[in-house]
């Protein structure tokens, strides 16, 4: 080298480009963890301006008629609350309809209760409001609902409960009342299955109420492994299983 000129060695460009050597096994697990770095710098870039428009839209979403703040303060000074903070906040997480149900029932929370306060007996009585205007009888199912929702008769009901897990589904995803029930039902027929890759396009055929109120339902079974069941002397509840398994579309053998 000339006088007066750096010498850099010839190897450090390349030693700071070049990747370490990593075995072939460890790519996935590698690539994933830069992709997860990669989401999280991306979703720390957004979050000043995410949470900007958060505020904007639950702000938007706050916004009520000053006629509820009016049966708000109304009902804090008729029940002696006007400083209450906590029965201020639980009155106004109800609806103007629920205010007024308050306003002509002539409820008042029991301030003078040695266990709870006044925001917690409020909160418990317009739970119970909203349970008496639900539908009542018993343990319900996902048609029973359904029906209390679109004010269905007995006749619709058993229609509804007659469909397969797939047509069951598409009812009650596109009816929405502008359409009698029974034209609805019938294009849930000729409809082809949504095969997206999830679980709604599983056991197609099976009974459609007993298919959908399954995904509310913890699965302990891995549906690929195997079950031994051991103590089951006249085998009634490992046919059950297999019966169950079989339904499901698990392929794990029953032993």
């Amino acid at each position: 080298a000339k006088v007066g000129e750096s010498v850099v060695p010839a190897a450090q460009g390349q030693d700071d480009e070049s990747d370490p050597e990593v075995d072939e096994s460890l790519f996935d697990a590698i690539e994933a963890s830069q992709r997860q770095k990669r989401l999280l710098k991306k979703g720390f870039e957004e979050e000043e301006g995410g949470l900007l428009k958060k505020r904007r839209l639950l702000e938007e979403e706050e916004k009520r008629p000053a006629s509820d703040y009016t049966k708000i303060n109304q009902l804090l000074n008729k029940w002696g609350l006007a400083t209450d903070v906590l029965t201020k906040h639980v009155l106004e997480s109800l609806t103007g309809a629920e205010l007024t149900d308050l306003q002509s029932n002539n409820y008042v929370p029991d301030v003078h209760n040695a266990w709870k306060v006044p925001a917690e007996l409020l909160q418990t009585h317009a739970n119970l409001m909203r349970e008496s205007k639900g539908p009542g009888g018993g343990p319900l199912d996902v048609v029973h609902c359904f029906r209390y929702r679109w004010k269905l008769d007995k006749e619709q009901d058993k229609a509804l409960r007659e469909l397969c897990h797939k047509d069951l589904r598409y009812v009650m995803k596109k009816y929405d009342g502008t359409a009698p029930l029974i034209q609805v039902i019938e294009e849930a027929k000729k409809a082809e299955p949504e095969l997206d890759g999830t679980a709604f396009g599983a056991v197609l055929d099976a009974p459609g109420v007993a298919a959908i109120s399954r995904y509310s339902r913890m699965e302990l079974i891995d549906p690929v492994a195997d079950c031994a069941v051991f103590g089951d002397a006249n085998l009634m509840f490992s046919l059950n299983l297999a019966r169950q398994r079989k339904a499901l579309g698990h392929v794990g053998r029953v032993i």
